[in-house]
């Protein structure tokens, strides 16, 4: 069963560009993900209620083009099924005249509130079972940059923070998408973007983001906390150059 938005984008959804901001591309499909799986039963208080939670564990995005300022679109979701431990959830834009604009596709984990040990999928009850990603493919494993720079480290905002008392995934983003300079953004595109959600950043962390240009359009990203030197978070960023 697809689960669908129909959306506009609004002013505080733009980048400089006029073109939906990628923090906000990913929360449109946090949103929906989290209100399909309240219809499936499977949502955040469903779960509470025996004591677990959802966790985004890996997420690859195909982007032909960004939803424009006061464009309306259309986003649908459908679960995958799962494979015992992974949940799949797959998404896809359509642009104000029914194209396909985006694709993308996730897997996620259920965790135990207290001891925070992966819950099998395959023991719920009415789980549906798995089915191929629309891309042909699962997210797969990013591996970490390589770097020789000094880092410089900084706090975790209050805004930074969910409802789990955790670094929201959004934020990550958000974080890496800053660490380019204006010039560079200024005259690159976006187009594919595959991230592994590794540990939960807390309130009280340090945070830096390292970069590795593994060729001039394919980069690879982490965000690494102070005190333990953890990689919370690993991104490969594929650009193109704007015309």
């Amino acid at each position: 069963m697809r689960y669908i938005h129909h959306l506009r984008a609004k002013s505080y959804h733009i980048n400089r560009f006029g073109d939906v901001s990628t923090s906000f591309l990913f929360w449109y499909m946090q949103e929906i993900a989290w209100e399909h799986a309240k219809v499936m039963g499977f949502g955040f208080d469903d779960l509470r209620e025996d004591e677990l939670f959802w966790v985004l564990s890996r997420f690859y995005v195909r982007i032909d083009r960004r939803p424009r300022w006061t464009e309306e679109f259309t986003l649908e979701t459908w679960s995958r099924g799962t494979d015992g431990f992974f949940a799949y959830r797959d998404f896809r834009f359509l642009g104000s005249g029914g194209e396909e604009i985006i694709r993308a596709t996730s897997s996620w984990l259920v965790l135990n509130l207290h001891s925070r040990r992966i819950v099998r999928l395959s023991q719920m009850k009415s789980f549906p079972g798995y089915s191929e990603s629309l891309l042909g493919f699962n997210p797969g494993k990013v591996e970490a940059p390589l770097t020789v720079d000094e880092p410089e480290f900084f706090p975790v905002l209050f805004n930074e923070i969910d409802i789990n008392q955790h670094f929201n995934t959004g934020r990550y983003l958000e974080r890496i998408n800053n660490s380019y300079s204006f010039d560079f953004l200024r005259t690159h595109m976006l187009r594919e973007m595959e991230v592994n959600f590794l540990k939960e950043g807390l309130p009280d962390d340090r945070l830096t983001v390292r970069q590795q240009r593994v060729t001039p359009l394919e980069h690879l990203c982490s965000i690494q906390r102070e005190k333990d030197l953890a990689e919370l978070i690993r991104a490969r960023l594929v650009w193109e150059q704007r015309v």
